[in-house]
């Protein structure tokens, strides 16, 4: 359900939303934030739940002490909330792990379109350590 800046019940959306992104950010699931705040699983499924949930500012402060963000950041109106943005990449040969901005890999991959003619051509990166092939991972 989505709501409009006019409504009440949209500044709950929001705030939602980005609990979700940051806590996908840090890589922790629900069950994961609702044991560091020491609040149930139903509580934060029901946050992050596309209904309405009313909820105090209390424990969005505590959420974002746990996240380790500024409580201003979950009021944050983005467009992209719930797109991360870095992707994180691993070697296969020598475990080395790196950051790529998302926007960079987008780029890369509209160039290689543009360049080869090939529809969903894949982008490849090497390991500035071993020349062995990067991949995303999640941890």
């Amino acid at each position: 359900m989505q709501f409009k800046k006019e409504d009440e019940n949209y500044i709950y959306e929001l705030i939602s939303k980005n609990i979700k992104k940051y806590r996908k950010l840090k890589g922790w699931t629900q069950e994961k934030l609702a044991n560091e705040i020491n609040y149930s699983l139903s509580f934060i499924r029901g946050i992050e739940s596309n209904y309405h949930q009313t909820f105090s500012l209390g424990a969005i402060w505590r959420i974002a002490i746990v996240l380790g963000i500024d409580f201003s950041k979950l009021c944050e109106d983005d467009i992209n909330t719930c797109e991360p943005k870095y992707i994180k990449y691993k070697c296969n040969n020598c475990d080395y792990t790196t950051e790529i901005p998302t926007d960079v890999i987008k780029l890369l991959k509209d160039a290689n379109k543009i360049c080869t003619h090939i529809e969903n051509s894949n982008i490849t990166f090497n390991c500035s350590k071993c020349d062995g092939s990067i991949l995303p991972y999640n941890e």
